[in-house]
């Protein structure tokens, strides 16, 4: 079911909430946050995994998915989308909830659980990036040039794998990705090139749960396994493939980990 909450004048967030859990329970929520150009159907797959046991809420970061596109000039940063999500979470009247994130959303919820650790049960980030890696020129002037689906449907590859259908390519293009509005990605493009949370991620003390691939072009195993064993209560999951968005490419295995991750006592 799809709901807004107001952040700030003229900036509303869409997001949904899928809630299949039993109505005399109060369950635990789960908040999933996406990656870039992307939206709450991305997190699709995840669902009856989860909605069984949780109050699962999708939602659409600013400017992406149904909620306030961002104009080109728009000043992107790390704390203007930690309020976001703190407002979400204040207006779902929910004091602690499980985070999970996925690519740039995985950044944004270990840096949630660094800086806010009162609000945070656990966290899981699929392929996240503690410091940004990739070039962005070259995609702000295709995006530029071609505008969003073609430059989209040109890196999906690397993103959803070598493993990805003609029909799964033109879902995520048409579906996903294509709609986001250009001028927001214009403008994030432009802040994620100065991503780095390394420092951040060594203050999270809740449990952890990170997720990657064996073949991810952008960061090795090795690279991800360096910064994750420094966290007191985290585990690391590797799973065989060659996509940099594996909740997008292997999202059955991905919420079968996740699912069994949550289930552990502490979590």
């Amino acid at each position: 079911m799809s709901h807004y909450c107001e952040v700030e004048t003229g900036v509303r967030l869409h997001y949904l909430i899928d809630d299949f859990t039993d109505p005399w329970r109060t369950p635990e929520t789960i908040l999933m946050l996406h990656g870039n150009a992307e939206s709450a159907e991305a997190w699709r797959a995840w669902v009856p995994y989860l909605a069984r046991d949780y109050r699962v809420v999708r939602m659409d970061l600013r400017g992406f998915g149904k909620s306030t596109p961002m104009p080109r000039e728009f000043a992107w940063s790390m704390e203007i989308l930690m309020r976001d999500i703190e407002c979400l979470l204040a207006h779902l009247g929910c004091e602690r909830a499980h985070l999970i994130g996925a690519k740039s959303g995985g950044s944004m919820v270990l840096q949630f659980a660094a800086g806010r650790p009162s609000r945070v049960r656990s966290v899981i980030a699929v392929t996240p990036p503690v410091v940004a890696a990739g070039r962005v020129r070259e995609s702000l002037e295709q995006i530029e040039r071609d505008g969003v689906p073609a430059w989209a449907r040109k890196s999906m590859g690397g993103r959803l794998g070598s493993k990805i259908t003609d029909a799964e390519l033109d879902y995520w293009v048409e579906n996903i990705q294509g709609k986001t509005a250009q001028s927001t990605l214009q403008g994030y493009l432009r802040w994620v090139p100065g991503l780095d949370i390394r420092a951040e991620v060594l203050k999270i003390t809740c449990p952890t749960l990170i997720i990657t691939t064996t073949g991810n072009g952008l960061r090795s195993v090795d690279s991800v396994r360096e910064w994750q064993q420094k966290l007191p209560r985290s585990e690391l999951v590797v799973l065989e493939g060659d996509a940099w968005h594996a909740a997008g490419a292997y999202p059955d295995a991905c919420a079968r980990e996740a699912a069994r991750f949550l289930r552990q006592p502490g979590s």
